[in-house]
């Protein structure tokens, strides 16, 4: 392989599953990952030698490990970082006397950071740093065969980040930027998400970014939510050595340990009985081990979360043991969802969804969907009546007890198809009834009390104002609500102009008086207004799952694309397993698109695109530079061209080069931001070729 890194797949937040390829392992090191330290004290336990010597990835900082025999012994199937803790030119002095060790065994150094780690000011730190950063400048052009890493510490002076920007982009063999200390003061973590944004939207997207300095490991999960690649864990032979128990949800003086929580090697055996011992060697190699036993299990189960849970939610979970971080997850999702999207994965299979409060209300998924559908939905023009309704535990809402009552009352009039229903719930806001099979509305849990926070009510009354402000300004709107549902309805009313008739029930809504309540209202409404087109009695969208598959369209591709595609010839099916719906040209029998109910996403076949692709309109293409795409990816040197906003998971068209023909269709990997910053790596995995 001739890259470094490549990102495989992207998940919420700035969070990515990648692999490092280039680092001297026997096979590449999977990221995100902990860095175990090489040191003596380590060498001599013999049980974090048989614990830790198949893990993937060290890093060493004495040179005695730069050896032949050590790199190719017991460790030979591991990765290695080398970094040097003393000055520029006794690392330099180092790298020339074991170039040839480096380059043949892929070890990558890092260069180190040897300036005072006191500043007076900003204008004495960014003096020292260009001093700095100019004799590193030499070391890179003298070894362009050797891939290095870059220490960066910014002092808290966040705007020296454009120093080092310069040197990164001027050198293509510095492959990973080691952060000494950006989790070191987590009061500055404005600044730190700062950052963070600007070289996540400025650099090449293929940088592995390593975590360094006072690094606890209750911080793993929201670090690797920021985009890390790789977590530093020598800070915990600091703590160890200063007696620190780490529980993951905090550090406790070992000497105050009455009950010990884990079941490793160092606490089944001798760690109980030296906890309150002041000074023993023993007791430290044993708190050593224990600590990092802790973190490379946090680390597991964080990569789980990634591959099959809500990451999400272990993240906000954890923040609850750190402020600053609960602060910062929530800056992040107010402040910078422009720059966000375009890294988080916006849809995720067969996941419950759980939102723990407010700390969810705005997470990047959530934020898309509303956006989303406000951008894209667009009222049906035979609408008559516009009826909102409460949301329901099961999902679809379709599906639940209460909405199958419902429909009992609404399906009683041969106009139903006219009618347009809009649920209501939290935190997601408000939900057309032919969207409510897409993620994250097919998926997401909310604990329920029945008592509403001003937040949630604010944005579900937003959105709700929104959606009705589309509409027609004297379409009645009939509102069966009660408790906070009615208080979101309420709300709204004081910024549109359609009347709300509101059905007042003094028991539950699906109570046998509600629901005459419901009916009267339909019944006494359904002819205030003379929509400007009816629907003819052929017109297949009078079908519910047509009407769905239509405005689904138009939440994937823009608005106007599903009337387009979604014609009176199609027709729809069910596979066998009941999973998937296959979209049909009812004419000739091609296969348009499939439907899978695990995503609630459509993926278009070249037939399906075919019908809307080369509308001026249409956004989701990548022009390939060819005719012919084999493989089942698309790589970014085969890219000619491609749509500005492209972003993870669309379904996208690739185009040939002269945009005369679909030779492809696939699922984005990674963004256009990625694209427009990266030289190589995967961007669209393929699922049909012409």
């Amino acid at each position: 392989m001739d890259f470094f890194y490549e990102i495989l797949k992207n998940r919420i937040g700035f969070s990515r599953v990648g692999r490092i390829n280039e680092i001297g392992s026997s096979k590449p090191v999977k990221t995100p990952n902990i860095v175990i330290p090489i040191n003596k004290t380590l060498m001599n336990n013999f049980d974090f030698v048989d614990t830790f010597g198949c893990h993937e990835i060290f890093i060493i900082s004495d040179e005695i490990y730069l050896d032949e025999q050590f790199l190719d012994g017991m460790f030979i199937d591991s990765g290695f970082f080398y970094y040097h803790k003393g000055t520029v030119q006794r690392f330099t002095e180092i790298l020339e006397k074991k170039k040839d060790l480096i380059e043949k065994n892929k070890v990558v150094p890092i260069l180190p950071f040897s300036i005072p780690t006191t500043t007076v000011n900003f204008e004495f730190a960014e003096k020292e740093l260009v001093y700095y950063l100019n004799k590193l400048d030499n070391i890179l052009k003298n070894h362009p065969a050797i891939n290095f890493g870059l220490s960066i510490r910014f002092f808290d002076y966040y705007e020296v980040l454009e120093r080092y920007k310069v040197l990164i982009q001027k050198h293509n063999n510095i492959k990973l930027l080691n952060f000494l200390d950006i989790f070191d003061n987590l009061r500055f973590f404005r600044n730190k998400l700062e950052a963070i944004i600007k070289l996540k939207d400025e650099l090449d997207n293929n940088l592995v970014l390593m975590a360094s300095g006072r690094v606890l490991t209750k911080y793993i999960p929201i670090i690797v939510y920021l985009g890390f690649d790789l977590i530093n864990s020598s800070y915990l032979t600091h703590l160890s050595a200063e007696s620190f128990y780490d529980t993951i949800d905090n550090l406790i003086p070992a000497y105050k340990v009455r009950y010990l929580p884990c079941n490793c090697l160092s606490c089944q055996n001798r760690l109980k009985g030296l906890l309150e011992e002041k000074y023993s060697a023993d007791k430290i190699d044993l708190l050593c081990y224990h600590n990092f036993i802790v973190a490379r299990n946090y680390m597991n189960k964080t990569i789980q979360y990634l591959h099959t849970e809500d990451f999400r939610a272990l993240v906000e979970k954890s923040s609850l043991n750190e402020l600053n971080f609960k602060s910062l997850l929530k800056i992040c999702d107010k402040n910078y969802f422009e720059q966000l999207k375009y890294h988080s994965k916006m849809i995720q299979k067969n996941r419950e969804i759980t939102c723990l409060g407010p700390i969810s209300y705005n997470r990047p998924d959530f934020e898309y969907f509303r956006r989303n559908v406000l951008n894209t939905f667009t009222p049906e023009p035979w609408t008559k009546l516009i009826i909102l309704l409460p949301c329901s535990a099961k999902k679809p809402y379709s599906q639940s007890r209460s909405h199958q009552k419902f429909y009992d009352i609404i399906r009683q009039f041969s106009e139903f198809p006219s009618f347009q229903e809009i649920i209501l719930t939290s935190p997601l806001g408000a939900i057309p009834r032919q969207l409510e099979n897409i993620y994250p509305v097919n998926s997401y849990e909310i604990s329920v009390t029945g008592d509403w926070n001003t937040e949630e009510i604010e944005i579900a009354a937003n959105m709700l104002s929104a959606l009705l402000n589309k509409f027609d300004k004297d379409i009645p709107v009939i509102c069966h609500l009660d408790g906070g549902y009615l208080d979101i309805a309420k709300e709204a009313e004081k910024s549109v102009k359609n009347q709300l008739i509101f059905s007042n029930v003094d028991d539950h809504l699906t109570s046998d008086d509600a629901l005459k309540k419901l009916e009267n209202n339909l019944q006494n409404n359904i002819s205030e207004f003379k929509p400007k087109m009816n629907i003819s009695s052929d017109n297949k969208l009078t079908k519910s799952w047509r009407r769905k598959f239509s405005k689904i369209i138009d939440y994937q591709f823009g608005m106007g694309f599903g009337e387009k595609l979604i014609s009176e010839n199609v027709r729809y099916k069910r596979d066998h397993r009941n999973t998937r719906f296959y979209l049909e040209n009812k004419s000739n029998g091609d296969q348009l698109g499939t439907f899978k109910f695990s995503t609630g996403k459509i993926r278009l076949s070249i037939k399906g695109a075919e019908r809307i692709a080369y509308l001026p309109d249409f956004s989701n293409f990548i022009i390939f530079d060819g005719t012919v795409l084999k493989g089942n990816t698309l790589f970014m040197p085969g890219i000619k061209n491609y749509a500005p906003n492209l972003l993870p998971d669309q379904n996208v068209c690739i185009f040939d080069q002269k945009k005369e023909s679909i030779i492809a269709m696939g699922d984005m990997i990674t963004s256009s931001r990625f694209i427009q910053n990266s030289t190589s790596g995967k961007v669209v995995k393929i699922y049909e070729t012409r």
